[in-house]
């Protein structure tokens, strides 16, 4: 397994999409990302080939270049396994599925108030309008002279309809 780096991270999308109460954090992350990046990228992927014949050449002990290299070559220190990446695609599978429900409902609610605007820009204008008009599209907020209200017009301050006698203990 070889290691793998992002290339590139739009950081100025990032910063668009989150609250602003969030930037300082980012800002960190986004620091301590460069830092690891550079650190990473300041390695070799692979080390160095070792000249084992110049070793052999110019070392004068019998066999310790070859004893040396025998464990150098045989040594493997693995990189640590990705268990991660599977479970954060499957994530991502269902958040984008919860995004399509999202976008479903949101699409459903904007063709809701568009359907309001079209039917208010299609009213009569308000200058223009009737009494008579104005109860017949909104016949609760009209003015009924059959039930007359108290002002402030309010429903919480309009007298009860039907006040029960008080009682004194009689």
């Amino acid at each position: 397994m070889s290691r793998k780096a992002i290339k590139s991270i739009n950081w100025a999308a990032l910063a668009e999409r989150i609250p602003e109460s969030e930037k300082n954090a980012l800002a960190a992350f986004r620091a301590k990302s460069e830092q690891h990046l550079r650190r990473m990228v300041a390695n070799p992927e692979s080390p160095p080939k070792i000249d084992w014949s110049y070793y052999k050449k110019n070392v004068t002990t019998a066999g310790l270049v070859d004893q040396f290299q025998k464990q150098y070559e045989a040594l493997s220190i693995p990189y640590p396994a990705d268990k991660y990446t599977a479970e954060i695609e499957s994530e991502e599978k269902q958040m984008e599925k919860k995004m399509e429900e999202f976008i479903q409902e949101v699409d459903k609610a904007i063709g809701e108030s568009q359907r309001e605007i079209d039917s208010i820009k299609s009213m009569l204008p308000f200058s223009e309008m009737t009494m008579e008009d104005y109860r017949d599209m909104y016949p609760e907020l009209a003015f009924n002279p059959e039930k007359p209200t108290a002002w402030p017009h309010t429903p919480e301050t309009q007298p009860d309809e039907d006040p029960e006698p008080k009682q004194n203990g009689h």
